[in-house]
């Protein structure tokens, strides 16, 4: 199986170390309820203030989906990857 290809626009990408901290901290969301999904849904939360960090995927198609949401998330100082 090969690899989807990541746009070089999408950046920064997160190492394999992070990336395996960062499907633990999904993981533990999905437990607890705690998770939203889609840019829609980020957004909602982002505005809100209620978003504890944004984790956006590098191969999201079409990537301009979810360009807006890191500038929105330095606005709201919130950590995206």
């Amino acid at each position: 199986m090969t690899e989807p290809e990541v746009n070089p626009k999408a950046y920064p990408l997160a190492d394999a170390t992070l990336s395996k901290t960062i499907l633990d901290l999904v993981q533990q969301a999905s437990n607890y309820k705690q998770l939203r999904k889609g840019a829609n849904e980020a957004t909602k939360t982002l505005n809100r203030g209620i978003s504890e960090f944004i984790v956006m995927a590098a191969d999201a198609e079409p990537l301009e989906i979810i360009l807006h949401l890191p500038l929105l998330c330095e606005d709201k100082n919130v950590p995206s990857t």
